[in-house]
C-alpha cells in the first residue's frame, strides 16, 4: 500500500507542530516503505504571508481557515498524489486541506483537536471574526466527516467529532499520541534518583497559558518552607521580580540539534517532576517526552490532560482552580515519601514505554490506515451540528 502523508507544512522539517509529523512519519516508514510525503502543502509565500497577516491585524485575522486558499492549495497537494499513485492519504493536523482531499482520495484524519472545542478554549481561537470562525467549522466538519477514519489521541477530542459534527463512531478511534524521540534514542531509565533537591521542570514557549505564574508561586512556597527544590524554566522568557535562588531560566532549547537534544536530555535526567500547571491544552506533547525518562507529570485536569496523565500512574492533575499552596503540597507529599516517588517514577516510564510512544501508536492505527483505504467513501450529507461552538 502506498500512503500519502500531509500535514500543516514539511513533515520531514522536525519543527514542524512540534515535531509530531516528523516522529509520526518515521515510525510509519517500516510499515508502509513506499511512504510518500508532501512537503511543500502549501506555497513558500505562504509561510510569510500568513505571520505577516496575523502580526498586521494583532492576531484576528489567520488566512489559514481561507476556504478559497484552502481549495487552491489542496488541488496543487492532490496533483502530486495523483502522480504518485497513493492508495491513500493521511492528514496531521491540516483540516482546510485534507477537507477538500477527502473528496478525491481515502483520507485519515489525524487532529489532537476540533474548532468546536477550540473555539472558547484557546485565545486565538476565540479573536476570529465571524467569517473564519465559520470557514474553520465548516472545514475542519468536512475534513472529519469526509475522512474514512478519524485517529485522536484523547477521548475529549474523539467525542467532540461526534457529538458535534455528527461524525460516524466507527471511523472515529482514539490511540495515544508518542513521545517526539527517535526509537534508537529513547533515554536510559534510572529506577532512583538523588534525593538532595527537587527538581521541577517546566517547559513552554506560553508562559500564561501553560500555568508558568503558578509554577513559580509554588515553588517559591516550597522553598520559603525550607525545602530544597528548584524550578527549571524552559522555552518561555518571563520577567521574574526575584531570579536565582530556587528559579532558573534556560531559555528556549532547540531539541532539532545535536546541543539542543543534549541539553535537554541532562535536564531531563535530574528532574524529579513537569511541572505544568497548564490552563489551557489539547494532548501536551511534553508529557509523554517527560515519561520517557521516567518523569511524573504534574499538571491541569484540563482538556485532553486527563486522557494522557492519569491519576496515579504517570502523574497527578488538580483542578482548574488549584491554588499555588495546593500544588506545593501535592508536589512535597509525593517527593517526601521516598516509596511512592518510586513507585510513580517506575509506573511513568511503563506508561511511555507501552503506551506513549510512536510504536504503539502504529501498531494501533496501521490496521485502521489499511482497511480506510478500501472503505466506501463517507457519507457526507448535511448534518446536524452541535451547538459546541
Amino acid at each position: 500500500m502506498k500512503l500519502g502523508v500531509v500535514a500543516s507544512a514539511d513533515p520531514l522539517d522536525v519543527t514542524t507542530w512540534s515535531g509530531t509529523p516528523y516522529y509520526l512519519a518515521r515510525a510509519l516508514l517500516p510499515r508502509f516503505p513506499d511512504l510518500v510525503v508532501v512537503r511543500t502543502p502549501r506555497p513558500i509565500w505562504y509561510r510569510y504571508l500568513r505571520p505577516l497577516v496575523r502580526r498586521a491585524t494583532r492576531g484576528v485575522v489567520d488566512i489559514y481557515w481561507s476556504r478559497w486558499l484552502a481549495a487552491l492549495h489542496a488541488k496543487q497537494v492532490m496533483r502530486q498524489l495523483k502522480k504518485d499513485q497513493v492508495d491513500a492519504v493521511l492528514c496531521i493536523g491540516n483540516a482546510p486541506l485534507s477537507a477538500y482531499i477527502a473528496e478525491r482520495f481515502p483520507t485519515i484524519h489525524v487532529s489532537d483537536a476540533t474548532v468546536p472545542l477550540m473555539r472558547n478554549y484557546y485565545v486565538e481561537f476565540s479573536r476570529l471574526p465571524r467569517l473564519l470562525a465559520d470557514n474553520a467549522r465548516t472545514l475542519d466538519g468536512d475534513s472529519v466527516r469526509r475522512s474514512r477514519a478519524c485517529l485522536f489521541p484523547t477521548e475529549w477530542a474523539a467525542n467532540s467529532a461526534i457529538r458535534d459534527y455528527g461524525a460516524d463512531p466507527s471511523r472515529v478511534h482514539v490511540i495515544p499520541w508518542g513521545a517526539n524521540i527517535d526509537a534508537d534514542e529513547y533515554p536510559d531509565f534510572e529506577p532512583t534518583v538523588q534525593r538532595d533537591t527537587c527538581h521541577l521542570v517546566f517547559i513552554g514557549v506560553d508562559w500564561e497559558r501553560k500555568g508558568g505564574g503558578i509554577a513559580v508561586a509554588a515553588t517559591r512556597r516550597l522553598a520559603d518552607a525550607g525545602h530544597k527544590v528548584k524550578l527549571h524554566i524552559v522555552g518561555a522568557a518571563p520577567t521574574l521580580p526575584e531570579q536565582g535562588g530556587p528559579i532558573e531560566l534556560h531559555g528556549f532549547i532547540n531539541k532539532g540539534t545535536e546541543q539542543g537534544r543534549e541539553t535537554f536530555r541532562s535536564l531531563m535526567k535530574i528532574a524529579t517532576f513537569l511541572f505544568m500547571p497548564t490552563r489551557h491544552e489539547c494532548f501536551g506533547m511534553v508529557f509523554p517526552e517527560a515519561n520517557s525518562f521516567g518523569v511524573p507529570v504534574i499538571s491541569t485536569a484540563t482538556g485532553g490532560v486527563p486522557c494522557v496523565v492519569h491519576e496515579g500512574i504517570n502523574g497527578h492533575l488538580l483542578s482548574i482552580d488549584a491554588t499555588e499552596e495546593e500544588y506545593a503540597e501535592l508536589i512535597w507529599s509525593i517527593w517526601s515519601d521516598a516509596l511512592r516517588y518510586e513507585r510513580l517514577r517506575n509506573s511513568s516510564r511503563e506508561q511511555f514505554c507501552h503506551v506513549l510512544n510512536w510504536n504503539s501508536w502504529v501498531a494501533r492505527a496501521a490496521e485502521i490506515i489499511e482497511s480506510a483505504a478500501w472503505q466506501p467513501a463517507a457519507n457526507t450529507e448535511p448534518t446536524k451540528l452541535g451547538s459546541g461552538a
